[in-house]
């Protein structure tokens, strides 16, 4: 058997360059004392403090606060063929690290059952599904918040990058940092008092920002713009969220009619074509979609989990009839059945901590048997 301990010096170098996550990095710097010394704790070379271009209406001038990291990772126990999903936020500029609310933002109470403080690598596997960034504005910034970042990282210097933010929901605003000079540029904003931008993405060496409408803004890192077309009607698909899935962008569309029901429409990138082609199935995808975070996830890394499902935060729907924003929702693009994660049994464990629920709730399902037909509800 090969022993780890004895590679040599430049080969650890080139392994260690290749890893991505602080997650990877740790796992690494386990294998043994020379592996630990020839590589530092993974921090992500962003500077804490980063100017705005922001409107002239706001009345203070900010600067974007603490970036961090919200990763969702996959724990699985062979042993038991079990597994769980759960959501941490790291700091970018320390080793600070929160246990959040399965696909929502904000940590956890503390629990009555203990949180483990080890996790014993040799007994579980943990899988990084997705991560994303987000963005804390400074105390003092009045009627301004971002909540949401997307990067661009140079191929020739790791310190340089591109970062596309939205203020407040309505303004594009582009922070770029190119040997060590910063700069902010406002790109875009919507002028009509109700609109506002839904998502935004970083996707083969562009940015993409989605709006209510559903129209696609394309920016380039030579900050030019293009423009995609809606694939549907806003008037019925209120929530837009840009998901990458493989070498795939899609738009995954959610539809809140009358605050009761709920359907998905999904369309992928056609890059060539400049247009979104509507998708029927997602295959052995799972799509996992919270307030700041969605991924996209293949059913082969879980147990007994198929494919084509989403499971999603319910604070994305339009008002709070379904129960408590802290519960997590799950729909089947098979049988389009959807409903709260307590009346599905075969899910009731799959998210750590598990969500919280609300008391007293009598539980329901709805079937989209026929995407024509809205209302029909499952036999129970």
């Amino acid at each position: 058997m090969a022993d780890w301990s004895q590679l040599p010096p430049e080969l650890l170098a080139l392994i260690a360059k290749s890893l991505d996550t602080r997650f990877d990095v740790l796992r690494f710097r386990s294998v043994c004392s020379l592996w630990r010394s020839s590589f530092p704790q993974k921090l992500y070379p962003l500077p804490t403090k980063l100017p705005l271009a922001i409107p002239d209406s706001f009345r203070y001038r900010p600067e974007v606060g603490d970036i961090m990291i919200d990763t969702i990772f996959l724990v699985r126990c062979p042993a038991t063929a079990a597994c769980r999903v759960v959501n941490v936020r790291e700091y970018t500029h320390c080793a600070k690290t929160q246990l959040l609310k399965p696909l929502l933002d904000y940590k956890v109470r503390p629990l009555v059952v203990k949180i483990p403080k080890v996790l014993d690598l040799t007994n579980f596997q943990v899988i990084e599904l997705g991560h994303q960034f987000v963005v804390l504005s400074p105390n003092g910034s009045e009627g301004l918040y971002i909540d949401k970042a997307a990067f661009l990282w140079s191929n020739t210097n790791t310190n340089d990058f591109m970062m596309l933010t939205l203020i407040s929901c309505k303004d594009l605003c582009v922070v770029s940092s190119i040997s060590g000079k910063t700069e902010s540029i406002r790109l875009q904003t919507f002028t009509r008092s109700y609109g506002y931008f839904r998502d935004i993405i970083s996707f083969n060496g562009k940015f993409y920002a989605i709006d209510e409408e559903g129209k696609t803004t394309v920016v380039d890192q030579s900050l030019n713009l293009s423009f995609i077309d809606s694939p549907t009607d806003r008037r019925y698909y209120w929530r837009k969220l840009l998901v990458q899935s493989g070498d795939n962008l899609l738009d995954v569309e959610m539809m809140d009619l009358c605050d009761m029901v709920i359907d998905f429409k999904n369309f992928r990138l056609n890059e060539e074509e400049q247009k979104w082609d509507e998708i029927e199935s997602l295959g052995d995808q799972i799509l996992f979609l919270g307030v700041r975070q969605s991924i996209s996830a293949s059913a082969s890394e879980f147990y007994g989990v198929k494919g084509n499902l989403i499971f999603y935060s319910g604070a994305l729907t339009k008002s709070n009839y379904y129960g408590n924003s802290e519960d997590v929702f799950v729909f089947d693009l098979d049988s389009y059945a959807t409903g709260p994660l307590e009346i599905f049994p075969e899910f009731g464990k799959l998210f750590w901590p598990p969500p919280e629920v609300a008391p007293m709730r009598e539980p329901w399902i709805w079937s989209f048997r026929d995407k024509r037909n809205y209302r029909r509800p499952l036999e129970q």
